[in-house]
């Protein structure tokens, strides 16, 4: 995938003011193995050009399928958490050359060990399908160009997917008990709570309950589609944000054509309290207050946008060219922590250009 930036005060994605095509290039290859008609094996092997995407094993698995409505996954799975989690990685099953980032990159992990199990059934013209797991992830995720030793246990989600005609509508809940390795944070807290500030060292606790609510809704047709999700991230530590998070896109087809207009918008916030430490009583404290201010202000808010206008051809049937142009906005200080990095003075304005090739084999 070859793009550029068009700010040298920026990275978008990865991407800087300069032509690159190692920065979201990938390579898949998936075996299956079925036993018979209800057990099958499923392994994916992905390779990424990015340095911050983990290449190696995505899928090991094991499907049991008793019936045509009953379906049961045992092993290392995607996370169901939006529309497209199953096909992150798989660009020839969506239109955009990449998927909506100011909503896509709200998730810090995709995949987790564990169970899946989905149940779907037919009435009339009704099509409904539950799912349900519960698993845990343990592996490290990057934050600020940092590796960083994640854990979350009791990992579990529901959803839910109702198909009539060319409408689907799907609405889902998710939670899990993380445990982030944040060292200098917790020896820091540690301090704190020692002097007796527990407001301030519970809120650089970077453990807790992370919840996520999702809801799509989208129709198409052979000519043209509109498709949209809405998220929100709640953080119940002082540490992880909370984010709210949609986009909506709409697109027209004329095979072996598409193109295709979106809009995404992220809004991150991160709940500070007031600064508990006095100042002028020592200097001792002065100092303690001050690098905890300093603690707090590497947290900052984050709001971007983006708006992408793109085409697809479809050359072959397991080839498609696309092209891609992404109008990005940030407000106020930028986090560092997705995809928008600031490099110093960027008037959070830029333009990502793009151009792919997506093969299946």
């Amino acid at each position: 995938m070859l793009g550029y930036f068009d700010d040298e005060n920026a990275e978008y994605v990865g991407y800087d003011n300069s032509v690159s095509i190692d920065k979201q290039s990938l390579i898949g290859l998936q075996g299956d193995y079925s036993f018979n008609d209800s057990l099958s094996f499923t392994a994916q092997v992905v390779g990424h050009t990015d340095e911050q995407r983990n290449s190696g094993l995505e899928w090991l698995y094991i499907t049991y399928a008793p019936s045509n409505t009953w379906q049961v996954k045992l092993g290392r799975q995607r996370i169901p958490f939006f529309n497209y989690s199953d096909s992150l990685d798989v660009g020839f099953a969506y239109p955009w050359l990449t998927l909506p980032q100011q909503f896509y990159d709200t998730a810090f992990f995709s995949t987790f060990d564990g169970v899946l199990a989905n149940y779907e059934f037919s009435y009339g013209d009704w099509l409904l399908s539950y799912e349900g797991y519960w698993g845990r992830f343990d592996d490290k995720i990057y934050l600020n160009s940092q590796e960083i030793n994640t854990k979350v246990i009791g990992l579990f989600g529901i959803n839910a997917s109702i198909y009539y005609d060319n409408l689907t509508l799907r609405a889902s809940f998710n939670q899990g008990d993380v445990d982030i390795e944040q060292t200098q944070a917790a020896e820091f807290s540690q301090l704190l709570r020692q002097l007796g500030f527990t407001n301030s060292a519970d809120w650089l606790n970077a453990s807790g309950v992370i919840q996520l609510y999702h809801f799509s809704a989208g129709y198409e047709n052979v000519d043209y589609f509109v498709r949209s999700e809405f998220s929100r991230f709640d953080g119940k530590s002082g540490l992880v944000a909370d984010i709210d998070s949609f986009y909506i896109s709409a697109g027209y087809n004329f095979y072996p054509y598409t193109v295709y207009l979106s809009y995404s918008k992220k809004n991150l916030h991160f709940d500070h309290p007031d600064n508990e430490i006095p100042f002028g009583i020592s200097t001792e404290l002065d100092t303690l207050a001050a690098t905890y201010l300093g603690v707090l202000a590497a947290f900052p808010d984050d709001k971007a946008a983006g708006t992408k206008i793109g085409m697809r051809w479809d050359y072959l049937a397991n080839l498609a060219f696309k092209a891609e142009i992404t109008f990005v906005e940030a407000k106020d200080e930028i986090s560092n922590d997705y995809a928008v990095k600031d490099l110093g003075e960027f008037d959070g304005h830029g333009v990502l250009y793009q151009l792919g090739v997506e093969w299946v084999f």
